[in-house]
């Protein structure tokens, strides 16, 4: 585990960077923070086998306390070392009366255990993009950015695999609203030893050979285009799924995103996902990233000579669940990040058949 560690950090610097240098260009830091940065933290779950996954929901404070609204978070770390973690989050701010905004952030921690590891305080920095629908002269902006984020944490061990956690994140972009999120939740830990830092093995811990086998799922749900007004639409999808290695799946995806009347969207998706078991055998999460190849036939791309196909990331979180030996019940929310003020976050429920 340790030479796993310092490979990724030293890959999480140089892809710090990167983002940091061109923080001016939103095309630019789009693929290298959203694509890049995710592809790391997949090799990092191939390698290693500790991850957490934490839902949480509290305030958020515009400027110096002016504003105040709802936010929630749901975020995923990996250990690296005893003291060290990364992570990468969705954070939504809730709605202020100009700005809509949520984001992706990337950060790498620090750790402290105190009260014979009962208790751990940590401290985290990274990079954070940022997706915010604005109102400007009676049209819906959506305007990308990046911003560094600083957190802090204090975590509480209820038993090997659940924690409740305080969080708060302070967002400061340069051309923004510089917002703080206070929040608290709970988590459940995947990792082969008690937690915190405990050598007992974890009796509950996944199966680290643990393959996907392959899978057919038909989707349908709902479509939400991040404008100012939230436009809606039924969505669609098909995807085929397999494990590629332990903990690591790769799927194609058909998607429809019906017609919210901002766009009319339909193309194929291919992610690659870190995916786990959760409370039982039964039971997987994951978290996917990866190409949207597409067709707007409301807005298409002009931009683009001789084809009206276009390109976005893709990010994604998923839970399963089997119902019996070949049918299984899954629920995936999509984010499609555009370049041209058509984000949407697509939420599915499907029946799938797998191939045991």
């Amino acid at each position: 585990m340790l030479s796993t560690g310092s490979w990724g950090q030293n890959q999480l610097r140089q892809e710090l960077s990167v983002v940091l240098h061109c923080s001016n260009n939103p095309a630019l830091v789009k693929s290298k923070l959203l694509l890049r940065l995710s592809a790391v933290l997949f090799c990092l779950s191939a390698r290693l086998g500790a991850q957490e996954l934490s839902v949480l929901g509290g305030t958020t404070t515009s400027g110096i306390f002016e504003k105040s609204t709802y936010a929630w978070e749901v975020d995923y770390r990996q250990d690296l070392y005893k003291y060290f973690d990364l992570s990468t989050a969705y954070i939504n701010e809730g709605h202020f009366p100009d700005h809509l905004r949520d984001g992706t952030a990337f950060e790498g921690w620090t750790n402290i255990p105190f009260w014979n590891d009962k208790v751990a305080l940590s401290v985290g920095a990274g990079a954070y993009y940022y997706y915010d629908s604005e109102e400007a002269g009676g049209q819906s902006l959506d305007v990308h950015g990046t911003a560094p984020i600083v957190s802090f944490t204090a975590t509480g061990y209820l038993s090997d695999n659940w924690f409740y956690r305080a969080m708060v994140n302070r967002i400061t972009p340069s051309h923004d609203t510089k917002d703080t999120t206070v929040l608290v939740g709970v988590g459940y830990w995947f990792g082969p030893h008690r937690r915190p830092e405990g050598s007992e093995p974890n009796k509950d811990a996944p199966d680290p050979e643990y393959v996907t086998e392959p899978q057919l799922t038909v989707f349908g749900g709902q479509t939400v285009v991040n404008t100012f007004v939230s436009t809606k639409a039924w969505a669609g999808a098909v995807e085929y799924r397999q494990g590629i290695i332990p903990h690591i799946d790769g799927t194609t995806t058909f998607i429809y995103e019906g017609d919210p009347k901002s766009e009319r969207r339909s193309g194929v998706a291919l992610e690659a996902w870190p995916v786990n078991t959760f409370l039982d055998k039964d039971t997987s999460v994951g978290i996917g990233a990866g190409p949207y190849i597409f067709i707007d036939k409301r807005h298409p791309m002009s931009d683009i000579p001789d084809t009206s196909a276009a390109i976005a990331p893709l990010v994604s979180l998923t839970i399963a669940r089997r119902l019996s030996d070949h049918l299984l019940a899954r629920f995936v929310w999509e984010r499609v990040v555009s370049s041209y003020n058509r984000d949407a976050d697509i939420f599915l429920v499907g029946l799938g058949y797998s191939w045991r």
